[in-house]
């Protein structure tokens, strides 16, 4: 994503630098009686890997009127437009067309442009214009991500631990053990005790995901018994889920659910939380691909526990699209 994102960007800055340097040289705004062309497009004719989410670059050779060149232009497959996918740059010379969703995978598209379109002076396309692409294949489904999220390797290989507590108190502990018809099942859990601690489990993912599509979290959990059944007021559960992703805009986003059985002391339960059942496994799967922020790119995986005391059970995590 970050590497198709910035050849893009790349791209269109060659572009407008092109554009700059015939508007400076008299190239683009110059009148010429035979009629208006295509300079250059973006992305090029025969051009493969073009990311899904792309915008399509079209440079003429003098302004053009827009009405008449939106109708001139055809795309097949056609893709989905608004009213904002048409943008007309410098003084109507540079057209940007940016489809409201993404392109479909391994997709071969054929842009028209046929003489219907005209300069702002009313003069037609000097000739008919096309040209294809070829969109980049779709992230392969992962065979297992996270890695070893059934803790089948008997331990915690592949995720980091920390925990947190006062000096002196009990700390929290992890523990790989067969629990019913399971045979690997992480168990954390902390002693009895009446300090606060936490501890965490994570895991770097750093993957691209569709961008078309489904695209699933999900996890089995069972959270057992507190010795205390009581939470700290704020924002401490036995269990929190958080997926940091980059969403299709290049920006930094978090998923995040927390789960509970008893209600906390103070303070109320968390908009993003969700009751479980006593000593039961649950299954949760989660939509990624439906979130407002859609992920494009997985940075990372993080299990959160926390409270005073806890028995959290967790088994057979993963992505799938």
């Amino acid at each position: 994503m970050y590497r198709s994102r910035c050849r893009e960007t790349l791209i269109f800055l060659l572009i407008a630098a092109l554009c700059i340097g015939m508007i400076c040289s008299g190239g683009v705004t110059a009148k010429d009686s035979t009629g208006p062309r295509v300079v250059q497009v973006y992305p090029s004719d025969g051009m493969e890997y073009v990311p899904v989410d792309t915008s399509i670059h079209i440079v003429f050779s003098e302004p053009m009127d827009e009405d008449s060149t939106i109708s001139a232009i055809s795309i097949s497959p056609a893709p989905d437009f608004s009213a904002r996918s048409w943008q007309f740059l410098h003084d109507n010379s540079v057209l940007v067309v940016t489809p409201s969703r993404p392109l479909k995978y391994s997709t071969t598209y054929t842009v028209t442009i046929t003489r219907d379109a005209t300069s702002s002076d009313n003069i037609e396309l000097r000739d008919d214009y096309r040209w294809t692409f070829t969109t980049v294949e779709s992230p392969a489904s992962p065979v297992e991500l996270p890695r070893n999220g059934g803790f089948q390797e008997g331990d915690i290989t592949g995720w980091t631990w920390s925990h947190t507590e006062e000096r002196g108190a009990r700390a929290a502990q992890w523990k790989v053990v067969s629990e019913g018809d399971r045979e690997h099942v992480l168990a954390v859990s902390r002693p009895p005790t009446f300090e606060m601690g936490s501890c965490s489990l994570e895991q770097a993912i750093h993957t691209e995901v569709p961008l078309t599509g489904l695209v699933f979290l999900s996890f089995d959990v069972l959270i057992s018994d507190y010795t205390l059944k009581q939470y700290d007021p704020g924002d401490t559960y036995p269990l929190k889920v958080i997926v940091d992703y980059v969403d299709r805009d290049g920006k930094d986003r978090s998923f995040e659910r927390v789960f509970y059985y008893h209600m906390p002391v103070d303070g109320g339960i968390a908009r993003n939380a969700e009751f479980v059942e006593l000593g039961k496994w649950t299954n949760r799967s989660y939509n990624l691909s439906a979130e407002v922020y859609r992920p494009s790119y997985i940075k990372s995986i993080k299990l959160e526990f926390s409270g005073w005391s806890w028995l959290c059970m967790v088994d057979n995590i993963k992505f799938v699209w």
